[in-house]
Parts: C-alpha cells; sequence; structure tokens
C-alpha cells in the first residue's frame, strides 16, 4: 500500500490503476487478482479499502487544487477588467471593487488552506493505518517477532547487499528441543509461552547486524549480515547457555518444566548461492546438531 501512495512499487500501482480504470473502482475481485499478482501481505478487503481512502483524499486535494486555480483565475481577470476600466470610472469606484474582490480572494484561499489541511490530516492518518497494516503483515502475532515471510523478503535483500559489497552473510536456524513433548505434557498454553519466552531470548541477540524471525511452529530464523558463521555461531551458543540453564514452571499449574534447550544449524552464504539454498544447509546443520544429542549449535560443512 506504501508502495501505491508514493509510486515507489510500480507493479502495484499499474494493477490498480488499470483495474480502476476499468471497473471505476477497485472490486474485492480485482483486488485478489493483485494480490496474486504482486504478492502483497495484505488481504483483499483491506487493499481495496485503503485504496478507496487514498483516492478520495487525493481526489478532494485534486478538487480544492482545480477550485484554487479557477479562484485565482476569475480573480485575474477581475483585475483587469477593473484596471481597463480605471479611465472611465470614478478612483474610488474601482478601489472599493478591488477591495472587494480581494478580500473575496482572501476568504477562498483560506477556506481552500483549511481544505488542504484536513486532507493533509486525512492522508497523514492514512500513511499511519498503512505502516500498522504493514507491521501487522509482517509480524508473528504470538511472539511479535518478524514472520516468514518478512524473513524471506529479508533475506533476499541481504543476500543481494552481501554479493554487492562483498561482505559475509551467515544465518541460523533454530528449533526448540522436545517441543511437542512440552505441549503434551504441559497444554498448548504453557506451549505458548515457551515460545514467546524463547522468541525473548533470541530477540535479546538481535542488532543492527542481527534479526530475528520466527519461521513456523517452534522454528526460529537469525540472519547476521557482515558477520562470519563462527563468530554468528558463538552468538547463538551463548543464547543456547543461557536458556538451558534456566528452570521454568508453569504459571498457572506451579509444575515445573525443567530444562528447555534448542539446537541450531548455522550457514553462511557460499559463492553460487541463494537465499533458499543458505537455508537449506543451516537446516541440514541444524538436523545434524538434532542427530548429534541436541542442544547445541552446529555449523554447517563447507
Amino acid at each position: 500500500m506504501h508502495g501505491y501512495l508514493t509510486n515507489a512499487d510500480r507493479k502495484l500501482v499499474d494493477a490498480v490503476d488499470r483495474a480502476v480504470a476499468r471497473e471505476g473502482q477497485l472490486s474485492p475481485e480485482s483486488a485478489e487478482l493483485i494480490l496474486a499478482e504482486v504478492r502483497t501481505d495484505m488481504s483483499a478487503e483491506l487493499l481495496a479499502d485503503l485504496i478507496d481512502k487514498a483516492q478520495m483524499g487525493l481526489t478532494e486535494i485534486a478538487g480544492v487544487a482545480k477550485q484554487s486555480r479557477a479562484d485565482a483565475t476569475a480573480y485575474g481577470q477581475a483585475l483587469e477588467t477593473q484596471v481597463a476600466g480605471l479611465a472611465g470610472f470614478a478612483p474610488e469606484n474601482v478601489l472599493a471593487t478591488l477591495v472587494q474582490l480581494t478580500s473575496s480572494m482572501i476568504d477562498r484561499t483560506r477556506a481552500a488552506e483549511a481544505q488542504l489541511r484536513d486532507a493533509g490530516k486525512q492522508m497523514n492518518e492514512l500513511r499511519g493505518s498503512l505502516a500498522e497494516a504493514r507491521r501487522v503483515a509482517e509480524s508473528d502475532a504470538l511472539t511479535g517477532l518478524a514472520n516468514r515471510r518478512a524473513f524471506e523478503a529479508k533475506l533476499r535483500r541481504a543476500v543481494g547487499h552481501a554479493r554487492e559489497q562483498g561482505k559475509p552473510l551467515a544465518l541460523a536456524f533454530c528449533d526448540i528441543d522436545h517441543f511437542k513433548k512440552i505441549n503434551d505434557t504441559h497444554g498448548h498454553d504453557v506451549g505458548d509461552r515457551i515460545l514467546k519466552f524463547v522468541a525473548q531470548r533470541l530477540a535479546s541477540a538481535s542488532s543492527n547486524n542481527c534479526y530475528v524471525a520466527r519461521h513456523g511452529g517452534e522454528e526460529f530464523v537469525m540472519l547476521f549480515q557482515d558477520m562470519e558463521v563462527d563468530e554468528a555461531a558463538r552468538i547463538v551458543d551463548d543464547v543456547r547457555a543461557d536458556l538451558q540453564d534456566r528452570r521454568l514452571i508453569a504459571k498457572q499449574s506451579g509444575e515445573p518444566i525443567g530444562q528447555v534447550s534448542f539446537s541450531a544449524g548455522v550457514a553462511g552464504l557460499a559463492a553460487g548461492e541463494n537465499g533458499r539454498q543458505m537455508l537449506r544447509a543451516a537446516d541440514q546443520a541444524l538436523y545434524r546438531a538434532k542427530r548429534e544429542g541436541r542442544n547445541r549449535v552446529v555449523t554447517a560443512e563447507a
């Protein structure tokens, strides 16, 4: 949506404009097709609603601008008429007419300014709604971390940056150990709390160079820009060690949950690889960590 308002996403702008030109509005059916075409994260209903609001705001601004131009033209023509008639009328009559015209123009200008302020306020509110919609679309509802779709977009950008700048890039794939057993033993409410707690511990390592997201289920990913694999693995292992030393208790029942740990696989961006291949290498390293006993961090084989 921000891409539509700012013209930054030409594919989205063109698709929406074509639909509006064809139908006179953005129907839910067209919105669905556009969503499929541009892979936006928003629902069809939200897309149509926000586009409608944006179009209403832009139409109002265009109307004010058009009326202001018409008023300015009329004022100029009236001035020309009065100046042309200066020789034939008493100066005091001409002056009174000019004052009246100018006063009327000032009133209309003030009214236009008020309308533009209101329209600007509405557009600012819409921008806020768009920003919030984007935040919700890219966030995991349970943990508050970035979600898988947001991570995949971040990974594509990070790979491109690493290639262009010749910088290292590392990725950690983390999975909570025995999570199904925790759910089966203590219930899904406790399982959700464990997910949020582990997310908080992983997020504690985040920085400008470290991006943390929930990949799905009990899986999390950490992306380390401008960082070698060994350094990234050390950071992940510090989080793992801190987590394993804690003994958690189920809040409602008071029953001990015991040790909660995670396993992780860490891989770097190899020459000629893309983000998916990098993620696959980290996943394979994670599988080795599970196979070798869990609660450990394993780096991918070169």
